[in-house]
């Protein structure tokens, strides 16, 4: 059967496909229906087109497949947009200051969320101040990487968490000297205030939910995947089993329609409900084109900044200290196990070594994947020992990326692994070794610009650092990166239709404001990208 003929023509410096060995490149493509169905010079593909076909003709614009964000949280940088912002406090007092005057503004029973404070600014013998500041209000403030948070007394109270109160397996609870809680939590311990703490409903997340899914394709991404919760609390609707991301972003799936392509996770715990459902890895959401079921998440271990990564070896900045293990091997097998049964594939959080080697030895111990359900996935993985990464290609197993993490955790990774730099954020080796490597942002802990996701992947700094380039022998360049942004993610779902502009692809891309020299440079007018016009199976999704 012929192809119909293009209603549709974009012209310009067009990407059809960016792999890790080289660029397919174009003049201009034909879209009909949706979909590219031609791909050549110009000239050819005006020939090929119907009469009175639309034009697009940008001939100085970089026009690229649309880019998939492989690990973000859409729910976090809604609730991000109402909470106290302590990204960047100099140090503990100017902490105090900023919980103070946003606890100022609340009713007296009003919750005070914060993000981003620095392990190296929280100062465990000043706690009463954050108390003070709060003013017996109910509070959560999480730090940068979120594996740690400070709870006020009342949260604690509200949570059930008093001084009898043991710590969860893979948590802890510090505490003062008369043993009870100080209000530090890590890992599974920040969980249960987490589940009770206030959040975002109603109007005012259906509005930041709108406003995220714009700002993404103005950076001319049209796929993500939510990387979901740790627990199934705080659901609402059909899938409050599923938990609070799963559940809420179903339930504005009217946001995504026609505008971005998601896929969301759902925590570990409720592969049962899901099956029962009749919920598997890659389905569509009924009623929905552009939602689908994700992969199950589970948290192997904790994070660099909190210190609770799990190592074989002990930190150099903690002596002893060797991390969290959130999971046990045998909890891993059961897991493994019941998701193959499911259809429901896997996103492992792993980011210390032995966390990484431990889902590894999970996976080769289990049955093969069955036939259509996506590659499970180690997220993160910022700590892999040299025999372990041809694990990842031998098992089939995805490295799910954030550029981002790696200059942020720079001066941490010096200090607190400074035995084992060799073998932190091993971009280079692990796509040397055959990973399949997907990109994405960890957003609202990191940007979710992918523009500067490609900078740093080349760079391993951000745009406007000074610095000498760290470690670049680990650095991957922009063709590369573009590939993980693309082809990556869309291979590690098994969508052959999306990540390029091949003819019978989706025509989901973005028209963007560097022509395609200045973006395979890969320096800082790179990172300064961002879309004149993105396009979702062929209609405008937006247009600056």
């Amino acid at each position: 059967m012929m192809a119909p003929r293009a209603n549709l023509v974009v012209i310009g410096q067009v990407v059809v496909a960016a792999r890790m060995d080289g660029l397919e490149t174009a003049e201009a493509i034909g879209i009909a229906n949706g979909r590219v169905v031609t791909v050549g010079a110009e000239r050819d593909v005006l020939d090929a087109a119907a009469s009175g076909a639309r034009v697009i003709d940008e001939p100085g614009a970089a026009i690229v497949p649309g880019l998939h964000d492989f690990h973000l949280h859409v729910l976090g940088m809604a609730h991000a947009r109402h909470a106290v912002d302590l990204e960047g406090c100099r140090d503990f007092g100017e902490l105090v200051e900023r919980v103070r005057d946003a606890a100022d503004g609340l009713p007296r029973d009003g919750w005070v969320r914060g993000d981003g404070w620095a392990e190296t600014v929280l100062d465990p013998r000043r706690l009463h101040l954050l108390e003070a500041a709060v003013q017996r209000r109910p509070a959560l403030l999480e730090s940068h990487d979120r594996h740690s948070a400070w709870a006020s007394a009342t949260a604690l109270d509200i949570a059930g968490v008093g001084a009898g109160t043991p710590d969860p397996d893979g948590g802890r609870f510090e505490r003062a000297p008369d043993g009870a809680p100080n209000g530090i939590l890590r890992e599974r311990a920040a969980d249960i205030v987490a589940d009770v703490a206030g959040r975002l409903t109603g109007a005012e997340l259906a509005t930041a939910i709108a406003d995220i899914v714009s700002e993404l394709l103005g950076m001319g991404i049209t796929g993500a995947t939510d990387a979901g919760d740790p627990t199934t609390a705080n659901g609402t609707g059909p899938f409050a089993e599923l938990g609070d991301s799963f559940s809420n972003l179903a339930e504005h799936r009217a946001a995504f329609e026609g505008r971005l392509r998601l896929s969301v996770d759902l925590p570990a715990d409720a592969i049962p409900q899901a099956r029962r459902l009749g919920l598997r890895s890659g389905d569509r959401l009924a009623g929905s084109e552009m939602l689908r079921v994700g992969w199950a998440k589970r948290y192997a271990d904790g994070a660099l900044g909190s210190r609770t990564a799990a190592l074989f070896e002990p930190y150099t900045c903690s002596p002893g200290d060797t991390g969290i293990l959130r999971t046990t091997p045998d909890e891993l097998d059961e897991l493994v196990a019941y998701a193959r049964l499911a259809r429901i594939g896997l996103a492992v959080h792993a980011i210390g070594d032995r966390a990484v080697a431990m889902v590894l030895d999970a996976l080769e111990r289990a049955d093969p994947r069955q036939p259509g359900v996506p590659l499970d996935r180690i997220e993160h993985a910022q700590l892999v020992r040299a025999q372990d990464r041809a694990r990842f290609a031998t098992l089939g197993v995805v490295a799910s990326l954030q550029p981002a993490h790696c200059p942020s955790d720079r001066e941490t990774a010096e200090l607190c692994w400074a035995d084992r730099l060799p073998d932190s954020y091993a971009w280079r080796s692990l796509a040397v070794a055959g990973a399949l490597i997907a990109f994405g942002s960890d957003a609202p802990i990191e940007t979710p610009n992918p523009w500067i996701g490609l900078f740093v992947a080349a760079h391993r700094r951000v745009p406007g650092d000074h610095a000498a380039d760290w470690r670049p022998d680990e650095g991957v360049g922009a063709i590369q990166a573009l590939s993980s942004y693309t082809l990556g993610p869309a291979r590690a779902a098994l969508r052959p239709d999306e990540g390029h502009l091949r003819p019978g692809a989706w025509a989901d891309l973005a028209i963007l404001d560097v022509d395609l020299p200045t973006l395979l440079a890969g320096d800082d007018p790179a990172g300064q990208a961002r879309a004149l016009m993105t396009l979702i199976a062929g209609r405008e999704a937006f247009r600056r």
